[in-house]
C-alpha cells in the first residue's frame, strides 16, 4: 500500500505541478511538503485536506492519511489524558428515582415548570462550564423517574420525555467535560427513556449524540453509521434535517466530497418541501463575496419537534453552517471562511459557547486560507472566552489552530498569541 507521501507526489506529478505550484495553492512551503513527499514528516489531516482539495484528489489523500490518530496541541501523537471531572453515574439500574409523588393531574404544570428549568440550565451552559449543570440537572432526571413511578400512565409518558431530554442534554454536557463514557451512558439513558414513551425524536437524538462523540474523535466512519441511523427513524423533519446535516459532516470528515454534498442536498430538500424549482446552492464552487448568502432565515430554521428544542437554538441557518463546516474539512478554504465568517457573525452575542464553538472553526478557515491576521484576530477574541466555558470541543479545534499557527511562528502576532493560545489548548476539565 503506497504512503500517504507516495500517493502525493503521484497526485502532484499527473498535475505536473512543482512543489512551488502546489505550496501556491495550499500555503504549506516548499520544503515542508518535500519532507512529507518522502516520508519524513507525518501529514496532519489539514495538509491532506488542503492538497486533496487542490489537486482535486476526490478524497483519496485524506483516505491515505489515515484519520485514526489523535495529535496534542504541540502536534506530537497521543491520547488525551483521563478527564478529572467524573460526572454523574450514567447507568440508568445505577440512577434511583428520588421517592417523589405526584398529585392526579398534575403533570402538565410540572412538566412546563421542570421544562424551564432545564432551558434555565442550557443558558447557563451557554456561559459557564459544565459543572454548573451537570449535578441539576442529574437530580431532574431521578426526580422526572420518580415522579413517572407513582403516576398514572397517561401521566407517565410527559415525565419520562422530558426526562430523556434532560438526559441527551447531560450526555453533552459530559463530552464537554470531557467525559466521553458517561457521554455514551448518558446517550445510551437517553435512547432508554425514548423506548419507554415511543419517541422516535428522542432516540434519534441519542444516535445523533454518540455520532458527534465519534466526530470530534475524526472517526468519520462511526459518524457516518450512527447519523445514517438517526436519519432513519421517522421522526420529526427537524430532527431528520440535523440528522443529515451530520451525515453531511461524517462523510466530508471522511473526505467523500459527494455522499456530503447529497447529505446537504437532501437536508436542503427536506426543508424546503416540495416546491417546484427548489434547488440547493452547490456545496462549493460559488463565487466568494455578497453572492454567498444564507439560504434561510431563523425563523424557517425552528429546529423543535413539538414543543421540545434539539441541537443548537442559536444558530440562524444550521444548513449554511454545516455546508461552511464541511467546506472548511474538505480544504475548500476561501468559500468556507465567507460562509461560516457570515454565519458566526449571526449567533447572539450572549450565546458564548456556540459563537466559540463555531468562531473556531472561521479561524481554521482563515488559517487554510493564509489569512493569518484574520484567524488571530478572531482567535484572541475567542480566548476571552474560553476559559469560563470548559469546552473539550472547543480545545479539540484549538489544538488544530495551535497546529496550524505553529507554522506561521515567525509573525509578531503569532508569535504574541501561541502561548496563551496553547494553554487554552491543553486545558483540562477541573475536577
Amino acid at each position: 500500500m503506497e504512503s500517504f507521501g507516495t500517493r502525493l507526489r503521484r497526485y502532484r506529478s499527473e498535475r505536473q505541478w512543482s512543489l512551488s505550484d502546489l505550496s501556491a495553492r495550499t500555503h504549506y512551503s516548499p520544503g515542508h511538503l518535500s519532507k512529507v513527499e518522502n516520508d519524513l514528516r507525518t501529514p496532519t489531516r489539514e495538509l491532506a485536506a488542503s492538497c486533496d482539495a487542490a489537486l482535486g484528489a476526490r478524497g483519496a489523500l485524506l483516505a491515505a492519511q489515515g484519520a485514526d490518530r489523535t495529535v496534542d496541541a504541540t502536534g506530537g501523537e497521543g491520547r488525551p489524558a483521563e478527564p478529572a471531572h467524573a460526572a454523574a453515574s450514567p447507568d440508568e439500574a445505577a440512577l434511583p428515582a428520588l421517592p417523589a409523588t405526584l398529585s392526579d393531574g398534575a403533570a402538565t404544570p410540572v412538566v412546563a415548570a421542570l421544562t424551564t428549568v432545564l432551558d434555565g440550565l442550557r443558558a447557563t451552559a451557554q456561559s459557564a462550564g459544565p459543572g454548573a449543570v451537570l449535578e441539576s440537572a442529574a437530580a431532574q432526571v431521578r426526580a422526572l423517574r420518580g415522579m413517572a413511578a407513582n403516576a398514572r400512565a397517561p401521566e407517565a409518558e410527559p415525565l419520562l420525555s422530558l426526562a430523556g431530554r434532560y438526559a441527551e442534554f447531560i450526555a453533552w454536557m459530559c463530552q464537554e467535560a470531557d467525559d466521553e463514557r458517561s457521554a455514551l451512558g448518558w446517550a445510551r439513558t437517553t435512547a432508554s427513556f425514548a423506548r419507554h414513551v415511543g419517541s422516535p425524536d428522542i432516540e434519534a437524538n441519542a444516535l445523533m449524540r454518540r455520532s458527534l462523540l465519534a466526530l470530534y474523535c475524526d472517526d468519520g466512519a462511526a459518524t457516518v453509521e450512527l447519523a445514517s441511523a438517526a436519519a432513519g427513524f421517522t421522526a420529526s423533519p427537524a430532527t431528520r434535517i440535523r440528522a443529515l446535516l451530520r451525515l453531511a459532516q461524517g462523510h466530508a470528515l471522511s473526505g467523500d466530497d459527494l455522499r456530503c454534498r447529497r447529505a446537504l442536498d437532501d437536508a436542503y430538500n427536506l426543508l424546503s418541501g416540495p416546491a417546484a424549482g427548489s434547488v440547493a446552492p452547490p456545496l462549493h464552487g460559488s463565487p466568494p463575496g455578497p453572492a454567498v448568502r444564507p439560504v434561510h432565515d431563523r425563523g424557517a430554521l425552528a429546529f423543535t419537534s413539538g414543543n421540545a428544542h434539539y441541537g443548537t437554538r442559536h444558530v440562524a441557518d444550521p444548513i449554511a453552517m454545516a455546508r461552511g463546516w464541511c467546506l472548511q474539512v474538505l480544504g475548500h478554504h476561501d468559500e468556507a471562511l465567507c460562509l461560516l465568517g457570515a454565519e458566526a457573525q449571526r449567533i447572539p452575542a450572549h450565546a458564548h459557547r456556540a459563537r466559540a464553538r463555531f468562531e473556531v472553526r472561521v479561524a481554521l478557515a482563515a488559517l487554510g486560507a493564509n489569512d493569518v491576521d484574520r484567524a488571530c484576530a478572531t482567535l484572541r477574541d475567542l480566548l476571552r472566552v474560553a476559559p469560563g466555558l470548559d469546552s473539550a470541543t472547543l480545545r479539540t479545534d484549538l489544538r488544530g489552530c495551535v497546529r496550524a499557527l505553529s507554522r506561521h511562528r515567525r509573525q509578531p502576532a503569532v508569535a504574541e498569541l501561541l502561548p496563551a493560545l496553547s494553554r487554552q489548548a491543553s486545558r483540562r476539565t477541573a475536577a
